[in-house]
């Protein structure tokens, strides 16, 4: 009708004049297109760049100038970390900040974003509360406020009524109370709250998000029983609920949840039996923790059935019995059984071990395992890093086969019964950061081959029955801050090689050994030395005046020598 309106004859204006007036006006209206409804989208556009900068000036400090763009003189679409729908007229759906070290508040203002889809401000150092206003956002999806200093209760707000929301991440702050029962949260798949104060028992109702697929709850103050509700949840695959103060027996529901592949419940005050098919009706799994409880019984050889599992934590428990093979399990890459009542009988468990080849880290310390080690501990996996048996009641010499695993950082066998003398293919080991053989039966030389282990940065040989010289060459370990060779009959001048490592720093104990002459003047060099223990030998001579250089020494003991002379008076207030 409007363009045959436009190109119609005009009749004379005398003659027609009110159908003049109707085709001014027609005209008028088709140039002139702003009706209250169109102008409603520009105060939008306006309400939310008031918001963004309300949110910049609630920033007390951003060191990395993640928020230098954000000024009015360029728009607020295409600042740092916001992104705008692709509608007209502008508005804001995500703002991602994540890692900026930004410091401040979380403002009240955040909640007139009222299309924001997605807040991303993890890894900051943000403190506070979470607004209410943005509590009741009815727009967000993604809400990520992890790794923060935020505090307050959560408000229960954010859990009632928010049928949007699939991730809310809150992890790593210092949230306390307890966490609100939620209410109508159709779409949440992802709930961290893992590393708060959190209090209270887990929600029962939890079990009504049926969209669940990870609850994260570890590392807080919860207690009372697991809900067994949690096993309704049809396609939950990650459950953490470590590091608590859970009580009672999990629900037999739950070890039957065959869709869980990580099931964290350790450091709690849990009790019962680990049912003996676990291996069969949690085939997804690929991580068990179940440390730091009060679980008994033996360790079901099923496990060896769940293919998957890469982490596998029983350790401090009172587990009893023989430890099963588990040498099927392909893709294991960390065993924890340390600090139970197992035993090894043939150490044909071990055996079996060799078979996985992703293997890591193996923790067996504290058990009852008597015998001797395997020679068949040269063909574990040769990426093989920690290896900690200590307090075993092991016997025999330590296999030289032990030096094939060449990329160990720690080799704890210490508190055993091992005798005869240290391999020289301990020198292999050339990533070795921890090398612990303390309190054990170990006779003959340190062997100088220790000084290839350039990575070494703490060395326990003490409470042994080591003889002769300690070798100069522990001097080139030029990363050691600990070193203790005490109760033990060295003999010989105390290097001084090892007395001029300024890396030292946790300690230097030499007591209770043979060792004789003077303290080289070279101790000087112990700048940063917190412990420092001559104690119990045969020193003679002047007491060193450069030990005054040993400006941060917290103890130092030379009782039981033959040294003259005075504490030099840095020292005298130790």
């Amino acid at each position: 009708m409007f363009p045959s309106v436009l190109g119609a004859k005009s009749p004379p204006a005398a003659s027609h004049p009110a159908s003049f007036l109707l085709c001014s006006l027609l005209i008028f209206l088709s140039c002139n297109t702003i009706t209250p409804s169109s102008a409603q989208p520009s105060n939008r556009s306006e309400t939310d760049l008031q918001a963004l900068l309300c949110f910049k000036q609630s920033i007390t400090n951003d060191p990395t100038g993640a928020l230098s763009s954000w000024n009015i003189s360029l728009h607020f679409c295409r600042w740092n970390g916001v992104t705008c729908g692709r509608t007209s007229p502008a508005h804001v759906v995500s703002i991602n900040l994540t890692s900026m070290k930004l410091s401040g508040v979380l403002p009240a203002c955040m909640g007139n974003l009222t299309s924001l889809q997605t807040l991303v401000l993890d890894r900051n150092n943000l403190e506070g509360t979470i607004p209410e206003s943005l509590a009741r956002s009815l727009s967000l999806i993604e809400l990520n406020l992890s790794r923060n200093f935020l505090s307050g209760q959560i408000p229960a707000s954010l859990f009632n009524g928010s049928s949007k929301l699939v991730t809310v991440d809150l992890q790593m702050n210092s949230f306390s109370g307890i966490i609100p029962p939620p209410h109508k949260m159709a779409t949440l798949r992802f709930l961290g709250l893992t590393g708060n104060l959190l209090s209270g028992r887990i929600p029962v109702s939890l079990a009504n998000i049926s969209s669940l697929s990870s609850i994260l709850l570890g590392q807080n103050n919860l207690s009372g029983p697991i809900p067994e509700s949690l096993s309704q949840i049809a396609n939950l695959n990650k459950l953490d609920l470590s590091g608590n103060r859970l009580s009672g027996f999990v629900p037999v529901t739950l070890y039957n949840k065959s869709s869980l592949e990580f099931f964290g419940i350790g450091n709690n005050s849990l009790i019962g039996k680990i049912p003996p098919d676990i291996g069969h009706t949690l085939p997804n799994l690929k991580s068990l923790v179940m440390s730091l409880n009060r679980f008994d019984g033996s360790i079901p050889t099923s496990l060896a059935n769940a293919s998957n599992l890469q982490m596998l934590d029983l350790s401090s428990n009172l587990l009893s019995g023989l430890v099963p093979a588990l040498g099927s399990l392909i893709n294991l890459n960390k065993l924890f059984l340390g600090n139970n009542r197992l035993e090894a009988e043939d150490w044909s468990f071990f055996t079996a071990l060799t078979n996985c080849t992703q293997l890591l880290q193996l923790s067996m310390e504290g058990n009852n395992l008597n015998g001797s080690l395997p020679k068949s501990v040269g063909n574990l996996s040769t990426n093989f890093e920690w290896f900690k048996f200590g307090g075993n009641q092991i016997s025999g010499r330590i296999p030289d086969e032990l030096g094939n695993l060449v990329n160990l950082t720690l080799l704890d066998i210490n508190s055993n019964m091992l005798s005869g003398e240290i391999p020289l293919t301990i020198g292999n080991l050339r990533k070795l950061f921890i090398l612990n053989l303390s309190m054990n039966k170990l006779s003959g030389q340190i062997p100088s081959t220790i000084g290839n282990l350039s990575q070494l940065g703490k060395l326990y040989l003490d409470n042994n029955n080591l003889s002769g010289k300690i070798p100069a060459r522990i001097g080139q370990c030029k990363m050691l801050n600990m070193l203790n060779l005490s109760v033990n009959s060295l003999d010989g001048s105390i290097p001084d090689e090892l007395v001029s490592m300024s890396s030292l720093s946790l300690g230097l104990d030499l007591s209770n050994n043979k060792l004789s002459g003077s303290i080289p003047q070279e101790v000087g060099t112990l700048s940063n030395l917190a412990l420092l223990n001559f104690s119990n030998n045969q020193l003679s001579g002047q007491i060193p005046s450069s030990l005054g250089q040993c400006v941060v020494l917290l103890s130092l003991n030379m009782e039981g020598n033959n040294l003259i002379g005075n504490i030099p008076p840095a020292l005298t207030s130790l």
